[in-house]
C-alpha cells in the first residue's frame, strides 16, 4: 500500500474490521476471556490496551526503524511495561477503582500481548509515525470494540446488570460470566464479522490479495469421424 493510500479510513477498514485482532486474527483472547466479565472491566482493558499500543507503536516507528530487529522485539515488552505499570497504579489509587484479581493479573500481561509487537514489526517500523498511529489507533479501537460488547453481554446475561446498574431481564445465565460462556460469545461474533467481510469486501478471502484467475473451460472434444 503506497504512502498515499494510508488513510485513517483505509487502515480502520483493514485494522479494525477486516483483519480484526481478536476475532480474525485471534489475538488478545486471555484478556477478554478471563477478565472483561464486567462493562467496566472491558472498558479498562480497552483503554490499556489502546494506550500501550499506541504509544509503542508511534515510538518503534520514530526511533526504532534502524535498530536490529532482535533488539526491537524485547523493546516493545519493556515499553509496554513503562507504559502499563504507572497506568495500573494510577488506576487502582488515584481513581481509588477497585480491581479485580483477574485484571491485576491480565492487565501487566497485555504488555507482552502478540497484538502490539506484531503491529510494531510489520508496520510500524516500515511506515511514518502518523502511519503508526492511525495503524494502532484503528487496531486499538477494533479490539476495544469486541472487549466492550463482550463485557456488556456478559454482565447483562450473567448478572442481571450492566455497569453495575441492574436491569430486568427474565432469565440470567450464569454461565455467560464463565470463560467458557465468553468463547461462546466470541464464536458468534467471529461468524458474524466473517459474514459481514464476505459481503461487503469479499476480495480480503484471497489470502495473496490478488484475484483468483477462473480456470478457462475444457476445449470442446472433436467429433468422431
Amino acid at each position: 500500500m503506497n504512502e498515499k493510500d494510508l488513510t485513517f479510513k483505509n487502515i480502520f477498514i483493514k485494522g479494525a474490521v477486516i483483519f480484526n485482532p481478536v476475532l480474525v486474527q485471534f489475538a488478545g483472547l486471555c484478556p477478554v476471556v478471563a477478565a472483561s466479565a464486567t462493562l467496566k472491566s472491558a472498558v479498562i482493558l480497552s483503554a490499556v490496551m489502546f494506550v500501550d499500543l499506541t504509544v509503542v507503536c508511534v515510538i518503534a516507528s520514530a526511533l526504532l526503524k534502524k535498530i536490529p530487529r532482535w533488539v526491537r522485539m524485547p523493546i516493545y515488552l519493556l515499553l509496554g511495561l513503562a507504559i502499563i505499570c504507572p497506568l495500573l497504579y494510577y488506576i487502582e489509587n488515584a481513581t481509588l477503582t477497585d480491581l479485580s484479581l483477574s485484571m491485576k493479573i491480565y492487565i501487566p500481561l497485555i504488555a507482552v500481548n502478540s497484538i502490539t509487537a506484531v503491529h510494531c514489526e510489520q508496520f510500524a517500523v516500515k511506515n511514518s509515525v502518523k502511519a503508526a498511529f492511525y495503524d494502532a489507533a484503528t487496531v486499538g479501537l477494533g479490539a476495544a470494540a469486541v472487549f466492550i460488547v463482550c463485557g456488556a453481554v456478559r454482565e447483562i446475561l450473567g448478572s442481571g446488570s450492566i455497569a453495575g446498574i441492574p436491569v430486568n431481564i427474565p432469565v440470567t445465565f450464569r454461565g455467560a460470566a464463565l470463560p467458557f460462556g465468553c468463547l461462546i460469545l466470541l464464536g458468534f461474533l467471529s461468524a458474524l464479522l466473517r459474514a459481514f467481510t464476505r459481503k461487503y469486501y469479499p476480495e480480503s478471502f484471497d489470502i495473496s490479495g490478488r484475484k483468483l484467475k477462473e480456470s478457462k473451460p475444457a476445449a470442446p472434444e472433436k467429433a468422431a469421424a
